[in-house]
């Protein structure tokens, strides 16, 4: 077993995911989380929010490209990753500690709503170069494959949903993909 610190966090994205480039030219998508425990007032037993809690999460090479393609502010998200706590001196003398997440995983938190997976697709390595392939330039990259309008359509029909309707229609579209799929059936599960 190794050691070191780990930990799951579950919470909400606080701003929006911004990628940066190191020194040795690797991408890192620095997120914001918050994390706000439900506590219940003994005296009148209603539940209330608590301290909302901040962290810093670094998510390292293709995990960051598709945490800045995939989360957006207010987004429930879960994270699992190493952590660590540095001290510092801000500007006006006073100590901080803060802590940092290295993200291993992060994910939509299924609880809280409802996600669109999306898999890349990664090309087939061969042993001979292929003459006929695009270019590079000819290749879309980050935000040209995602069609945002589509994704914001989308977000207003399932507003327009309730939960059942909802329910119902990703059982008859799971229904519909099994059906067209001559593998699903075959899968060995």
């Amino acid at each position: 077993m190794t050691q070191g610190g780990y930990v799951t966090l579950v919470g909400f994205v606080a701003q929006d995911p911004i990628q940066r480039e190191t020194k040795n030219g690797v991408l890192v998508t620095d997120l914001r989380v918050g994390t706000t425990p439900r506590v219940q007032d003994r005296v009148t037993n209603q539940w209330r929010d608590g301290e909302t809690s901040y962290y810093d999460v670094s998510c390292w090479r293709r995990l960051g490209d598709h945490v800045r393609a995939s989360l957006r502010k207010g987004d429930p998200v879960m994270i699992k990753g190493k952590f660590r706590s540095r001290t510092f001196i801000d500007r006006s003398g006073q100590s901080k500690t803060v802590i940092d997440i290295m993200a291993d995983t992060v994910g939509h938190d299924l609880n809280r709503g409802v996600a669109n997976y999306l898999r890349q697709r990664r090309p087939a390595v061969t042993a001979e170069p292929d003459l006929g392939a695009g270019t590079p330039e000819e290749v879309p990259e980050g935000d040209e494959m995602i069609d945002d309008e589509a994704i914001e359509q989308f977000g207003r029909e399932l507003d327009d949903l309730d939960e059942a309707e909802l329910a119902a229609r990703a059982l008859r579209d799971g229904e519909a993909t099994d059906a067209a799929s001559p593998s699903a059936s075959q899968a060995p599960f």
